[in-house]
């Protein structure tokens, strides 16, 4: 019997029905389960009734509701990820759960990606103790120790600024399931292939005014323990160049190119790290910070390389092998006091930096060995300061930076080479090169923010940036205990300054679904460089508008859409002009002897995104275009033998690139599996100068992605990535050919028992270049063995079973294309004992 219509009764028990049928009767039921069910008959008519039930208890059948609960939940802009839901029994570190969440991307160095932009901050139970440095909390930090992942759309650090400057990143946030508890994990771990061994030690305690992390590594099996002191985070890596970081040497051994394949397969290392990590929140909301690191880190490479050069009259073949050693030791020491609140914010930060590196290589060219060695002492020391305080209804800023760094560098080649242009082609043993280099840099600012009706916000700041730095280079040849000094024009005694003051105004709306910002700095530029030695001398003066404008539309809950318009004028430093010749490597000399290289770029960025959480659905768009303007062009000559001399010339030239990516991730809590597609386009074309012709050079790259991640945590669990690439580039008419590269690799987990686990892994690697092909394969096997009623398991590791020696791949760039060999680990076998506490 089929149902009609139907109606409800009200709280007083009133009901109206509406009937349309063509029957002469209608059969009413009443139901309720607290009355007995009562049947009457009546006309197909309109009328009144009134019906008296009796009481009655109605039974119903017994019943399951079952339910899946979503990992991924939404609310007031921050997304959160139950670590729960992502979880199985060999996931160790934060990290293992990061890789799987959807929405998230994390690269091969420890980034994270959301909405294809890097995270701004990286909390602990929102305190913020590493400082751009997350690698050590996600590599070491027990998964279980963490109840939820959280990330904060529109976070803004500066507590201070919330409400009236917004933000346009994310930051990350790990809420822990304890506080006041000492956790960590734990590693020994020995092997043979020869004798291998591994150890770290990883104590940290968290609490609402204190967290403490600490670090102690040690390993010679692969593992690149340096990546966990890299500061990953824009905004702290920008800070830290600000006080006199991120020195790039003139000179150092022709490094191979690192393959696309897992870093432990090819890095043949020593190394030792310590870190010690606190950070003590005091009476009145100050933090005061101590970071300090260091690392001491040996490791070699080895490999050929065949290089085909594309000149405008002929093609150059040249093959060569390297065998190199890199020797790092690196003192980092920060201390940091911080205030940040709602009323005002307060930040020094005091850092030393120390290094004494040294690269030893021996590279074969032509049938002639050629034996390098370059040593890279450095010292740097700077400090931030930066305060936000309340003066009646503004906000003033202030801000200053200072720093002072030191290297005295030297670099030598044996035999010398280059005979022509240095003794008149007489031959020599060796040649010498020493740099002596120093710098001071100090900017100062100051302003204040406003806010203004209707939502709107006003910043503005002068300031000042004052930089000096001077470069002095000889070069020597030697004979035996005989040395002679080489004159002009491979000399150089170089002084960079730099003074420019500015204006920046700021404008921002904050609405409910959109959000604008409108940057109009105004400065004037001077800078000077002058050689005295070579009577050489530049100098620019100059007033520059850099505008730039962000726009945010909130189409919907779950739609969002960004433009970016920039205007960016930069001049490069002392690293890119100098008037005398300064030798790179054995067989490459560079001279810059040019005006000061200036960089005049417009770029557009444009996104749009959607994320679901409910049905964990996430995609992200984004296109980006740079139109940059050079007054410097490089000029390539290489040589039939292999040298190569780069001389920087003034002439206006022009270079283009397009970007695009996309991404999107579907998470099925049915089958706890998350589906991940990936798709990238990217062509840069620009001018260069090759063996004196003007050439057009054109780079294209296409790329698609697929990632599937099956974590039912009962039988097994499945991985699964493959990527597909097509490269090519062009000079001039002339096309350099194509490259393809296939990867796919995949991991297999079989939960043998409820404490013992296998898994299998294989990669496959296929890349093609005009009929050149390297295939190559590698198996990897673990036995994990969880001991009862403990947080320690016992493994067997086996790595590169199949014992691949090396592995092949081709690039392009520029005018060249290159085909690599690169020497690979042996196989190996190591016994591992691993600890949670």
């Amino acid at each position: 019997m089929a149902s009609i219509s139907y109606g409800i009764t009200d709280e007083k028990g009133g009901f109206s029905i509406k009937v349309q049928s063509d029957s002469d009767s209608l059969l009413v039921i009443f139901r309720s389960l607290t009355t007995q069910e009562y049947q009457l008959m009546i006309a197909n008519q309109t009328q009144n009734l009134a019906v008296i039930l009796e009481e009655g208890v109605q039974e119903i059948p017994e019943f399951t509701l079952k339910s899946i609960k979503n990992p991924v939940t939404f609310k007031n802009d921050t997304l959160s990820y139950a670590v729960e839901g992502f979880t199985n029994q060999n996931d160790r570190v934060i990290a293992d759960i990061l890789k799987k969440l959807p929405g998230i991307e994390v690269l091969d160095n420890g980034r994270i990606l959301y909405e294809g932009k890097g995270i701004q901050k990286f909390y602990i139970d929102g305190m913020d103790l590493l400082e751009g440095k997350y690698n050590l909390a996600s590599r070491n930090l027990p998964a279980d120790a963490v109840e939820s992942i959280q990330i904060l759309e529109n976070h803004q650090p500066l507590r201070v600024l919330d409400s009236l400057v917004f933000s346009d990143r994310a930051s990350l946030n790990l809420k822990l399931k304890k506080k006041n508890v000492w956790v960590g994990t734990g590693t020994a771990g020995l092997g043979a292939s020869p004798l291998l061994y591994e150890g770290k030690f990883s104590p940290m305690t968290f609490s609402n005014d204190l967290q403490m992390l600490f670090n102690v590594q040690s390993n010679n099996s692969g593992k690149d323990i340096a990546q966990e002191l890299n500061v990953l985070t824009l905004e702290d890596l920008q800070e830290k160049i600000g006080a006199q970081e991120g020195f790039k040497p003139w000179f150092g051994i022709p490094s191979l190119l690192a393959p696309t394949i897992r870093q432990d397969r090819f890095l043949f290392n020593q190394s030792q790290m310590i870190s010690a990590n606190v950070l003590k929140r005091n009476q009145g909301g100050t933090d005061l910070r101590t970071n300090i690191s260091y690392i001491h880190d040996n490791h070699r490479q080895q490999g050929g390389i065949n290089t085909s050069y594309f000149l405008p009259n002929d093609t150059i073949q040249l093959v060569e092998s390297h065998q190199n050693k890199f020797l790092n030791k690196e003192l980092d020491a920060e201390l940091s006091w911080i205030k940040n609140e709602k009323k005002s914010f307060l930040k020094n930060n005091l850092n030393l930096n120390l290094l004494k590196n040294r690269e030893v290589g021996m590279s074969q060219l032509d049938g002639v060995n050629w034996y390098q060695n370059a040593n890279l002492p450095l010292f740097s020391i700077s400090n931030c300061f930066q305060t936000l305080k309340p003066i009646g209804r503004q906000l003033l800023n202030i801000k200053s930076d200072i720093g002072y760094r030191q290297a005295k560098q030297n670099f030598a080649v044996s035999p010398g080479g280059f005979e022509q242009q240095l003794t008149d082609g007489l031959p020599y043993e060796r040649l010498n090169q020493q740099i002596d280099y120093q710098s001071i840099f100090a900017h100062h600012t100051v302003g204040m923010t406003k806010g203004l009706p209707k939502n709107w916000t006003y910043t503005g700041n002068i300031g000042l940036i004052y930089e000096i730095e001077g470069m002095g280079s000889n070069l020597q040849t030697s004979v035996g205990d005989s040395q002679g000094e080489i004159s002009k024009p491979f000399l150089n005694d170089l002084i960079f300054r730099q003074v420019k003051s500015y204006i920046h105004s700021q404008l921002n709306l904050k609405k409910e679904n959109f959000n604008l910002q409108f940057k109009f700095p105004i400065s004037h530029v001077n800078i000077n460089v002058e050689d005295e030695l070579m009577s050489q001398q530049s100098e620019v003066a100059r007033i520059i508008l850099e505008p730039q404008l962000y726009m945010k539309y909130f189409l919907t809950g779950k739609w969002n859409t960004t433009l970016r318009l920039t205007r960016k004028n930069d001049f490069n430093g002392i690293n890119d002009i100098h008037y005398g010749f300064i030798i790179r490597n054995f067989r490459t000399f560079q001279q810059r002897a040019s005006s000061v290289p200036e960089v005049l770029s417009n770029s557009l960025n444009y996104g749009i995104n959607f994320r679901d959480p409910i049905n964990s659905i996430f995609s992200s768009f984004n296109y980006s275009y740079v139109d940059s303007r050079h007054n410097v062009i490089m000029d390539s000559e290489v040589t039939s033998s292999g040298e190569v001399f780069y001389r920087a010339l003034d002439l206006n030239n022009r270079g283009v690139s397009h970007l695009t990516n996309l991404r999107i991730s579907k998470y099925l809590s049915l089958f706890k599996t998350n589906l991940t597609f990936s798709g990238n386009y990217q062509q840069r074309t620009n001018e260069q100068i090759i063996n004196s012709v003007l050439s057009n050079v054109r780079y294209e790259f296409l790329g698609s992605g697929f990632e599937l991640q099956i974590n039912s945590g009962k039988k097994v669990n499945l991985s699964y990535k493959a990527n597909l690439n097509f490269i090519s580039s062009q000079v001039g008419e002339l096309k350099t050919g194509g490259i393809m590269q296939f990867n796919h690799n995949a991991s297999l987990d079989v939960f043998i028992f409820e404490n013992q686990t296998a898994t299998l892994k294989w990669e496959h690697y296929d890349n093609r270049l005009s009929g050149g092909r390297d295939l190559t394969g590698f198996v990897d096997f673990m036995y994990q063995y969880k001991i009862k009623n403990s947080r320690w398991d016992i493994s067997l590791q086996g790595q590169n079973i199949l014992n691949n020696s090396n592995f092949g791949t081709f690039t392009a760039d520029s005018f060249f294309l290159r085909q690599q060999s690169f020497l690979l680990r042996p196989r190996q076998v190591m016994v591992i004992l691993n600890f949670v506490f």
